[in-house]
């Protein structure tokens, strides 16, 4: 994959719990471990996925806000380096920026601006989004090229997807027009009866847009950020770490369709898809 043509691919559903930082964390490790060079911006308060890296909150001193707040402010001075995989942090100190970018004149495009200058150094760049709609989440949809959406096996597994598309067409139809659906990836899953039927929902509703991969429950996934660390650094032989290995690899070939022009592509309605 050529890096002059990264994707920044932001990880977004405003339904909590549904393994959206655990995806961020453990598929850049996923997609390093491939030999690609990738950077992760986290852009939610909470900074589970800094931390996730093993990160102490406390000793960071520049962040995702920074960035944000400042548009002098080096981009450089930002990134926490790795083995081929970058981080840029976030603190809980972003919830007050976010206050502040409420109102102010295209503040929502600042995290796209910013990120420009980086695509010559990565092959990938994704976005650990908040679990919430507001000026943080629509920076990272202004920002990305392209969309993976995690959805849990449990009941309520659906619920919110239409809100959450709606909201990626209207920024289609605005100020991002090149914004796509990568895919929706099957998270907590188990074999139960409901996660059976969450996922033939999918693929009835998403049909070939919805990654073949699955990410099964396990406890190792919930353990390992506790430890700060990756799936491959706590438990590399885990379930975990094989389900998101094999993501990472179908990830990587649906970029590469489409730095091949060989993937169609699809319009993001609210009930399915359009070729």
């Amino acid at each position: 994959m050529n890096s002059e043509n990264a994707h920044i691919i932001a990880i977004a559903n405003q339904k909590g719990g549904v393994g959206k930082t655990t995806t961020a964390v453990n598929l850049a490790h996923a997609l390093a471990l491939l030999d690609l060079k990738v950077l992760v911006v986290d852009t939610d308060p909470q900074g589970n996925g800094t931390q996730a890296f093993g990160i102490p909150l406390e000793s960071i001193r520049a962040t995702i806000g920074d960035l944000l707040r400042d548009r002098n402010f080096p981009v450089e001075a930002t990134i926490y380096k790795g083995d081929g995989l970058d981080i840029i942090p976030a603190t809980p100190l972003l919830s007050r920026i976010e206050r502040e970018m409420v109102g102010q004149t295209n503040s929502e495009h600042r995290l796209a601006h910013r990120l420009k200058s980086l695509r010559s150094h990565y092959s990938v760049i994704l976005i650990d989004t908040p679990p919430t709609f507001g000026p943080l989440m629509n920076s990272a949809l202004n920002a990305a090229d392209r969309l993976i959406i995690p959805v849990d096996s449990g009941y309520f597994a659906l619920m919110g997807i239409k809100e959450l598309l709606a909201e990626v067409e209207e920024i289609r139809c605005g100020t991002n027009p090149s914004l796509e659906v990568l895919g929706y990836l099957l998270t907590l899953a188990d074999p139960t009866n409901i996660a059976g039927q969450t996922w033939d929902t999918l693929v009835s509703s998403f049909g070939d847009q919805v990654f073949e991969s699955k990410i099964r429950r396990s406890v190792k996934l919930k353990e390992a950020p506790a430890m700060g660390k990756t799936i491959f650094q706590y438990a590399p032989e885990s379930a975990g770490a094989k389900d998101y290995l094999g993501l990472a690899e179908e990830v990587f070939q649906r970029l590469q369709m489409i730095h091949s022009n060989q993937q169609p592509s699809f319009t993001v309605v609210a009930g399915g898809r359009h070729e």
